[in-house]
């Protein structure tokens, strides 16, 4: 999602003797207790849930890797002439977006267009909805249907961004499932009508940590597929940050791992849907003046991103990984950048994540000479 329209400010909280503190982006800081009860969950799961190794069969590089877009052409054009072409933004309407979006097309790229709070014209704030609050399901309807229309280009779209995060609820999206639910069923319609190949991906991100946020977030995504929601979605999306940690080899409290706790999580999700799994948004900051001493170094960020990468490629359904994001912000300690927010220069990351790229541009042309024709949300 473009840092332009995220809410960046860090919640300070304390760590208080065993308690983890596990904090999300912007506003989503998360407080949990890792318990006894969490670990026991994880050893009820180990002989149902596939563990992420290389023995998944076909598995590592199938995937596309990807980026949450910026809003510099300077950039873009720079990722799109290395070879990155998959990009996720909110989709506002207005021109210069509009232009900007067609511009990145031209050349190459392509969008998974994300209909949010951003396409209805709201306001978001740390509090919630702070401005055209009042939308119904009649206005979210009138709003697909004109995004549509101003980007023909856009071939995927996402149902909302992190519906659950309250800096990004209003009007009719207000943390109920069957809300939610009628918000994808009459997208789909309206998107399909107009375009009956688009890719359509659902839960707009649901977070994959730490376990407590997950666990409530995960009630309500299965409400909304107890729906019917499995008739109107190609493939559904998690978003994985593990903040304060920056290490998928880390340790929790009862000796459970961060790549257990993940592993638990996206296999919960593929058995809940058995649908593909988009990770459209994963990263961690470097360079950052946080003032709760969260001030990753470039070589960390790097460290993580392969780590990450690798970790995901393991499944043979997740189809896509959205880096977040191409371009950090250094001024508001949220550099989760590739490219240096100042200078756009790259980091050490930047090259790990074009290996990973590279990677997949082989294993695809391989797959294509042998078998051309593949689904959208299988890519």
């Amino acid at each position: 999602m473009d840092l332009k329209y995220k809410v960046l400010a860090i919640a300070v909280v304390a760590v208080i003797v065993s308690t983890a503190v596990y904090m999300h982006l912007g506003n989503k800081s998360q407080v949990q207790g890792t318990t006894t009860a969490y670990q026991t969950t994880i050893n009820q799961h180990q002989t149902t849930s596939p563990q992420p190794t290389a023995s998944l069969s076909g598995a590592r590089y199938g995937q596309q890797f990807c980026l949450d877009a910026s809003s510099n052409a300077m950039a873009m054009t720079y990722a799109v002439e290395n070879g990155i072409t998959c990009f996720r933004a909110d989709i506002g309407l207005n021109q210069g977006e509009m232009n900007f979006i067609s511009n990145v097309t031209k050349a190459g790229g392509s969008y998974l267009g994300i209909l949010d709070y951003v396409t209805l014209g709201a306001q978001t704030s740390r509090y919630g909805c702070a401005s055209n609050c009042n939308w119904n399901l009649s206005t979210w309807n009138a709003t697909v249907a004109q995004a549509l229309a101003d980007y023909p280009e856009v071939r995927q779209w996402e149902i909302y961004n992190e519906p659950l995060i309250r800096q990004f609820m209003g009007g009719y999206e207000n943390g109920s499932a069957l809300n939610y639910f009628n918000m994808i069923r009459s997208a789909s319609e309206i998107i399909r009508s107009r375009d009956p190949n688009a890719t359509i991906v659902c839960f707009g991100g649901a977070q994959t940590f730490p376990f407590s946020v997950m666990q409530n977030e995960y009630q309500f995504y299965a409400q909304v597929w107890s729906y019917g929601a499995s008739k109107y979605c190609d493939a559904i999306s998690l978003h994985s940050y593990i903040l304060p940690y920056h290490s998928l080899n880390q340790s929790l409290s009862g000796n459970a791992t961060i790549t257990e706790e993940l592993n638990y999580t996206v296999n919960l999700y593929e058995n809940l849907t058995g649908k593909p799994i988009w990770i459209t948004e994963t990263g961690l900051p470097s360079n950052s003046n946080y003032t709760l001493g969260l001030n990753f170094t470039e070589q960390e960020q790097n460290t993580f991103l392969q780590q990450d990468m690798e970790f995901y490629s393991s499944y043979p359904f997740v189809k896509r990984i959205y880096w977040f994001h191409l371009e950090g912000s250094v001024a508001r300690g949220l550099d989760y950048g590739l490219l240096n927010g100042t200078t756009l220069q790259p980091k050490p990351s930047w090259y790990s994540f074009l290996s990973f790229v590279n990677r997949s541009a082989v294993r695809w042309t391989l797959v294509r000479a042998s078998a051309p024709r593949r689904e959208e949300a299988q890519s």
